[in-house]
């Protein structure tokens, strides 16, 4: 997710070349909201809202224009278009808050799941983070439960962890709002990419430690679907919520 200017004031581009075979969507907001990060002094995010414009080109650097929309007296706003060749491939609009005292609630978990040290690896698991899945309970219908923790220490700056996050919450959740359809298992029978992916970080949290996420789906018709998520720590402390619509298509014969 590391970014150098691009040229213009408030440009910026990938320091390494994207994946070769596949652009994340996780990857392309989480860098996005790093880019608009780079022109907030004193504040961390607090929310982001993407959408996904097009597929992005595996290999091919992307350039994220910053628009500094509002620095208020709490809350500054971002607006960055990721770009490449082809045009935009994400608009992402991000809030950011300094940290201040406040009442406290958090909804409950689904229910308790087991230490992720003995499950075996993922769906999810890959290079960047380690993934095990818990398996279903069936207390909530269709509810997937899964443990994510970055291979590598993460240091100590707060924003790292709050982009590791950002991009962990991209795991799972097209897989979560066609869940109620058993029948699109088979890649075959849909089709299901992102639309819109929005996330709410709550508090402070290390992505280098074991984080749950929680993912229901919503709703699905029309041709979308829709899931909602949170992230727990090991403690069961409530510290993100996200939500992403998709695309989901059934594919017919002929």
């Amino acid at each position: 997710m590391a970014l150098d200017r691009a040229g213009a004031d408030d440009a910026f581009t990938n320091r390494e070349p994207t994946d070769p075979s596949h652009v994340f969507g996780g990857w392309l907001v989480a860098t996005a909201l790093h880019a608009c990060a780079l022109t907030v002094e004193a504040r961390l995010p607090c929310s982001l809202h993407a959408s996904f414009v097009v597929g992005g080109t595996p290999g091919e650097p992307v350039v994220y224009t910053v628009e500094r929309t509002r620095d208020g007296s709490s809350f500054s706003t971002r607006r960055v278009v990721a770009s490449q060749a082809r045009g935009p491939v994400l608009v992402l609009t991000a809030d950011f808050h300094a940290d201040e005292e406040g009442v406290e609630y958090a909804a409950p978990p689904l229910g308790v799941a087991p230490a992720a040290d003995g499950l075996p690896a993922g769906r999810y698991d890959n290079p960047m983070f380690d993934s095990r899945d818990v398996p279903p309970t069936g207390v909530v219908p269709h509810a997937r439960q899964a443990w994510f923790r970055a291979r590598e220490p993460l240091g100590d700056d707060p924003l790292v962890h709050r982009l590791a996050l950002a991009m962990l919450t991209d795991f799972g959740p097209t897989r979560a709002a066609r869940e109620p359809h058993a029948h699109l298992s088979d890649d075959g029978r849909r089709q299901s990419v992102s639309l819109d992916h929005s996330v709410w970080f709550h508090r402070p949290a290390r992505v280098d430690d074991w984080l749950l996420s929680e993912l229901v789906p919503v709703s699905t018709g029309g041709g979308r679907g829709l899931a909602m998520g949170t992230v727990r720590t090991e403690a069961g402390t409530l510290v993100a919520s996200f939500a992403q619509e998709v695309l989901l298509r059934e594919r017919r014969p002929g």
